[in-house]
């Protein structure tokens, strides 16, 4: 089974060399925890191994995305966007919608329509190999009627699925809540789950990483410090 690198130095040795091609994961965690740090890797290392890649944002702008990045690890993402060709980078905002609007479901799936239409140009476009859509709990959150939010989830992953990407979903977990992403459905309909937290405890390293679901995969069960470097993100191994 072909494997694709995280990107997360020090995570591939305890997935079994890294995630299944052609999975759908998330990595999920509360606000400070580096989940954009996260799938920025796992895009990255497919860019430097010349396989292209596509970056959905849903909450931000693109030159944002390409900013933040840059100024977290120092990559420059217009490299492989504007001169290589093999990144698509595009923000996807959902239209406020209150639910006294007329055929508010109508509105809604026609939103994931368009949504997955998207995508899928996208992916075309450059031919790629990775995805990471941030975040996948926008869509949860704005979807708030939980049929058609599973519903809607649903159709995304089987859509990824169908395209042969290998897919990494951002999720983001409430302050006030203890489940993985703020709808609770995501979750159950991926392949792997990455869990990051943030550790006040902790006198080193505050930020953590653990494995909490890989279909196919023997992975680790512990969980691990984290830091962010200037090579990006390295998972501790030796203890706090």
């Amino acid at each position: 089974m072909k494997r694709l690198g995280s990107g997360v130095i020090n995570l591939d040795d305890k997935i079994e060399g890294g995630f299944f091609e052609g999975s759908v994961n998330l990595v999920t965690g509360k606000t400070g925890t580096c989940k954009t740090g996260f799938s920025a890797s796992f895009i990255h290392e497919g860019l430097e191994n010349g396989e292209p890649g596509v970056y959905i944002t849903t909450e931000q702008d693109r030159e944002d995305v390409i900013n933040d990045i840059k100024e977290m690890f120092g990559w420059d993402l217009t490299k492989y966007s504007d001169e290589e060709g093999i990144l698509k980078i595009s923000s996807i905002k959902p239209v406020l919608i209150t639910r006294n609007v007329e055929n508010f479901s109508r509105l809604i799936r026609g939103y994931i329509t368009d949504f997955l239409n998207n995508v899928e140009k996208d992916v075309k476009e450059v031919n790629a190999e990775r995805v990471v859509i941030d975040s996948v709990s926008l869509i949860e959150m704005f979807v708030k009627d939980k049929y058609l939010a599973r519903a809607a989830i649903s159709s995304l992953i089987e859509k990824l699925k169908s395209m042969g990407v290998t897919v990494m979903l951002v999720g983001t977990v409430p302050e006030s809540s203890e489940g993985l992403t703020g709808g609770g459905i995501v979750e159950y309909l991926v392949d792997g789950v990455i869990k990051l937290e943030f550790t006040p405890v902790a006198e080193k390293y505050n930020r953590t990483l653990e494995i909490r679901k890989m279909r196919r995969t023997d992975h680790a069960i512990e969980i691990f410090p984290m830091e962010i470097t200037d090579k990006g993100l390295k998972v501790i191994e030796d203890g706090f």
